[in-house]
C-alpha cells in the first residue's frame, strides 16, 4: 500500500455520507437525530433539533411535501416512516417553544430584506441570530406572503403566532405596509430581494446568477422566484433564504459573491446500509386518523432504521474498542507516518499494532476498505523507520526464530531419501500444542496417499509479517522455497490456515492443498462416529476466509462423522479472528481479552476448529473446544475438549519433543545433544498462578532459569530480610528480567517474575 496516498483511502469511506432522508430534504433536517429523540420520549429535544433547521416548525410540519418518503429504506421492507407526522408530534408535545437565549455580540453591518414571505423571513432570521442589524420590508399588512393563500392547509392563527414570536425573539426590525421602489429609500451593507414571483426585481434580473443568487450589484442577492419569475415550493423558498444569509455573511467578510447558494442538485448519498436482518413492521396509523398521540409517535419513531454505515464498527472489535471511525483512524495513521519532531508523536502506534490482520473489514465494507493492509503496511513502514516499539512483537520473533532453529526445525525425506510428490507442512503451532497432532496426521498421510510424503516442520513466517519485519520474513520464505525446490517441487499439504495464507500470498508458485481436503476425499463416510448426537459449531479461522475448499472439507468430515452442526453468522467469508492474529496480546491485552470473551460467549455449543491457535485460545478462556484432529484421532473427546493449553514454555518443549520422536522413527537420523542454552542446572519450582503470569507476560522458563543462574553465579542479588527472598535481574537482549525467589528443598522457589525494556546502568567500580 502506498502510504503517501492515505487521503485517497479516506475518501473511500462512506460512513460520513448523509442519510438518505436528510440528503433528500431541501432543509437538510437531521431526521435521524430528531427521531432518536422521539424514540426516547424526548419531544422537547426533538423539537429543538427540528426548529433550528426549519426555522418555522409549526408551519413546515404542516406544509412539508415529504420528499424523504421517496428514499426511506423502510420502503424496501414495508412502508416509509411517517416523518411529517413525527415532525408535527414534536410541535404538539412541546409545551415551551421559546428559543433559548444566547448572548451574541452585535455586528455593525446592516442587512435589508425586501419581502416578508418565508424566503425573506428565513434570510432575516438567520442573519439576525448572527448578530446583524436586520431590517425587513413588506408591502402588505401581514407577513407570510403566499402562505396566507394556502386555502386552509394551515390555520392563519398558527401562521401569525409563529411568525410574530420569531420577529419578537430575534429582534428583526419590521416595516409592514412598506413598499420599496428604489434602493435609495433604504440603507444597507447587503440586501436580499425576496419579493416573490412577479415581484419587483429592481432591474437586476439581467445578469442574475441562479447558482450564487448574486446580482450584478455588489452585496445584492435575490431569490429565483423574484429574479426569474418562477414559483418555488415552500421548502425551496426557505432553503434559498437560509443559503442567501450564508452568502451575504460571506460577502460581508471577504467581499466576494460566489458560491452555490442557489444550487438545487441533490447528489445521491453513497451511504450503504445493511437491512438484511430488518423485520417487517407496519406503519403506525393514528387512532384519530389525523395526528399521533405521544405513544403512537414513539412507536412510529422506533420503526426508523437509524441508517448508518457501521458494518466495520459492529464487525470489528478493534475499531469499536478505540471508538474512532475509519477516517479518524486513517488520520492517526497518517500522522504516525509523518512525525514532525517536537510537534507530533507516533499517535497511532497502539492502534496500528492492535489489528488482528483478519481482513473482515474489507469483506463487510461496501467500498472494500482494507484496514488489514493499511495496518500491516504501517507496521512495515514504522519498523523501517525504527519507530515500531520492539516490545510489541519481540516474543513472537524469538519464538519464530526458535521454531526454525536446530532445536525444533527438521525435514524428513520420503521413502528413505527419495523425492516425493507430496510435502507435508504442519507449521510450528500444531506440534507446539501437542506433538501427537503432527505425528498422527503424518501417519495418516503416509497410509492414504499413493506416494509417501516428505515433511518439513517449521514456521511459515507469519510472526515476521505481523511484526512488519520484511527482511526476517523474506529469509523464512526463501528458506521454505529452497527446501521445496530441493524436494523436487512437490505439492504441499498444509494443516494450518495461517500457513495457507502465507503460501498463497508469498509462494504462489507452490501448488498447495489442505490436509482437510485430503481427509474429506479419502474417508468417504468411513470416519469414526464419535458422539454422533452432539451438536457442535465450526469456528472458521479468519485465515481461512478465502479458502472455501478447506471450510467445506471440514464440514464434510464432521457430517460424515455424524455430528450435527450449527453455524454462526460470522463464518466462512465473514470469519472472525479468535484474538490471536496479529500478535496483539502484548500491545493491547484488554482488547485481546474482549475479543476472546466475545467469541467464547457467541454460542453455548462446543467449538470445533482447524486452527490450533483458535482452539488453545478458547480453551485457555474456559471454552470447551477441540481441534478437528482431536475428533479424528482422540480416544476421549471430552478430555480433549477440556484439555488445558500448554504454557509457552511447554510449547517449546513440545516442539523439541516432536523432533526427537520423528528422529527416533527415522533411525538414519542421528539425534543431536540438547542445546546447552536450555539446560536446567537449577531445579525451579513454579506455582500454576506464577506460570499463568509468565504466559501473560511472555516469559519462558528458560528466561527464568537464565536469570536465576546469573544471579546465583555472579552474586548480583539483593536479600529481602523480611520475607527471606532474593531479588535480582538479568538483561537478555532488549529485555531485562526480574525474579524474586528463595531456596526450597533441593532447588529454588520462584515467587514472582516480570520483565521490562529499561536498560539498567550498573556501576562497574
Amino acid at each position: 500500500m502506498d502510504m503517501t496516498k492515505l487521503e485517497n483511502l479516506k475518501e473511500k469511506c462512506t460512513r460520513d455520507e448523509p442519510v438518505f432522508c436528510t440528503n433528500q430534504c431541501p432543509l437538510g433536517v437531521d431526521v435521524k437525530k430528531m427521531i432518536a429523540r422521539i424514540t426516547s420520549g424526548d419531544f422537547k429535544g426533538a423539537y429543538k433539533y427540528y426548529r433550528n433547521q426549519v426555522l418555522f416548525p409549526e408551519i413546515v410540519s404542516r406544509l412539508c411535501d415529504e420528499p424523504c418518503q421517496t428514499v426511506c429504506l423502510r420502503k424496501k421492507i414495508d412502508q416509509a416512516v411517517s416523518v411529517k407526522m413525527l415532525e408535527k408530534a414534536c410541535c404538539d408535545y412541546t409545551a415551551t417553544k421559546k428559543s433559548t437565549g444566547y448572548y451574541i455580540s452585535r455586528k455593525k453591518k446592516c442587512i435589508a430584506v425586501i419581502g416578508g414571505g418565508l424566503g425573506g423571513l428565513s434570510c432575516a432570521v438567520k442573519l439576525a441570530r448572527k448578530g446583524y442589524d436586520v431590517h425587513l420590508y413588506e408591502e402588505k399588512h401581514d407577513l407570510g406572503g403566499n402562505l396566507r393563500k394556502s386555502k386552509g392547509l394551515i390555520p392563519i392563527s398558527i401562521i401569525e403566532k409563529e411568525l410574530g414570536q420569531i420577529i419578537k425573539e430575534d429582534g428583526i426590525k419590521l416595516y409592514l405596509d412598506t413598499r420599496i421602489s428604489t434602493f435609495d429609500e433604504i440603507e444597507f451593507d447587503a440586501l436580499y430581494i425576496a419579493t416573490g414571483r412577479g415581484g419587483n426585481a429592481f432591474g437586476l434580473d439581467e445578469g442574475f446568477d441562479p447558482v450564487s443568487l448574486g446580482t450584478l450589484m455588489n452585496g445584492v442577492f435575490g431569490s429565483k422566484s423574484a429574479m426569474q419569475g418562477i414559483g418555488s415550493p415552500v421548502l425551496i423558498s426557505i432553503r434559498e433564504g437560509i443559503r442567501a444569509a450564508q452568502a451575504i455573511e460571506s460577502y460581508l467578510k471577504i467581499g466576494t459573491m460566489g458560491g452555490a447558494a442557489g444550487c438545487d442538485e441533490v447528489v445521491p448519498s453513497r451511504l450503504s446500509v445493511d437491512i438484511s436482518g430488518v423485520v417487517m413492521e407496519e406503519r403506525i396509523v393514528p387512532g384519530n386518523l389525523e395526528s399521533y398521540t405521544e405513544q403512537e409517535a414513539i412507536a412510529e419513531a422506533k420503526r426508523c432504521l437509524q441508517c448508518g454505515c457501521d458494518m466495520c464498527m459492529t464487525s470489528c472489535e478493534m475499531l469499536s474498542f478505540f471508538e474512532k471511525d475509519p477516517k479518524k483512524l486513517i488520520d492517526d495513521v497518517e500522522a504516525s507516518m509523518n512525525i514532525v519532531k517536537a510537534f507530533t508523536t507516533n499517535v497511532a502506534s497502539r492502534e496500528i499494532n492492535s489489528c488482528n490482520g483478519c481482513g473482515l473489514c474489507k469483506e463487510v465494507c461496501p467500498e472494500n476498505l482494507d484496514f488489514e493492509e493499511l495496518f500491516m503496511s504501517s507496521r512495515r513502514t514504522l519498523h523501517k523507520g525504527r519507530k515500531l516499539p520492539p516490545a510489541f512483537h519481540d516474543f513472537w520473533m524469538r519464538d519464530m526464530e526458535f521454531s526454525n532453529s536446530e532445536a525444533a526445525f527438521m525435514t524428513i525425506n520420503a521413502n528413505g531419501g527419495d523425492k516425493s510428490s507430496y510435502l507435508f507442512f504442519p507449521g510450528c503451532q500444531l506440534g507446539g500444542s501437542d506433538p501427537d497432532y503432527v505425528i498422527n496426521a503424518y501417519t495418516y498421510l503416509k497410509k492414504h496417499l499413493e506416494d509417501e510424503p516428505a515433511m518439513m516442520i517449521g514456521c511459515c513466517g507469519a510472526p515476521a509479517e505481523w511484526a512488519g519485519r520484511e527482511k526476517e520474513h523474506s529469509v523464512v520464505i526463501d528458506g521454505i522455497k529452497n527446501i521445496w525446490e530441493d524436494q523436487g517441487r512437490p505439492e504441499v499439504i498444509l494443516a494450518c490456515p495461517s500457513c495457507r495464507k502465507m503460501f498463497g500470498k508469498y509462494l504462489p508458485e507452490i501448488q498447495v492443498q489442505s490436509l482437510w481436503r485430503v481427509m474429506a476425499e479419502k474417508e468417504n463416510g468411513a470416519n469414526r462416529k464419535i458422539a454422533a448426537c452432539k451438536k457442535m459449531t465450526v469456528f472458521d479461522p479468519c485465515a481461512s476466509r478465502y479458502d472455501p475448499e478447506a471450510q467445506n472439507s471440514i464440514r464434510i468430515i464432521l457430517k460424515n462423522s455424524g455430528y450435527e452442526l450449527e453455524e454462526m453468522p460470522y463464518s466462512s467469508e465473514w470469519a472472525q479472528c479468535c484474538g490471536y492474529g496479529g500478535q496483539i496480546q502484548a500491545v493491547n491485552r484488554s482488547l485481546f481479552d474482549k475479543i476472546v470473551n466475545t467469541r467464547v460467549e457467541a454460542t453455548s455449543n462446543d467449538y470445533v476448529t482447524y486452527c490450533i491457535n483458535c482452539r488453545d485460545t478458547f480453551a485457555a478462556a474456559g471454552k470447551s473446544a477441540v481441534h478437528i484432529l482431536d475428533l479424528l484421532f482422540g480416544n476421549d473427546i471430552e478430555a480433549r475438549a477440556a484439555r488445558k493449553p500448554p504454557t509457552l514454555t511447554q510449547r517449546r518443549e513440545n516442539r523439541i519433543k516432536l523432533k526427537k520422536v520423528l528422529q527416533i522413527e527415522k533411525e538414519a537420523i542421528k539425534i543431536k545433544p540438547e542445546d546447552k542454552q536450555i539446560k536446567k542446572n537449577i531445579k525451579v519450582f513454579i506455582a500454576p498462578e506464577v506460570y499463568d503470569k509468565m504466559d501473560r507476560n511472555f516469559i519462558l522458563m528458560e528466561d527464568v532459569q537464565r536469570t536465576i543462574e546469573y544471579c546465583e553465579s555472579t552474586g548480583k542479588k539483593i536479600m529481602d530480610m523480611s520475607a527471606g527472598n532474593f531479588v535480582g535481574h538479568h538483561q537478555d537482549g532488549n529485555i531485562t528480567f526480574w525474579v524474586m525467589y528463595k531456596p526450597e528443598r533441593d532447588g529454588i522457589r520462584l515467587e514472582t517474575v516480570y520483565s521490562h525494556r529499561l536498560i539498567i546502568e550498573e556501576d562497574s567500580r
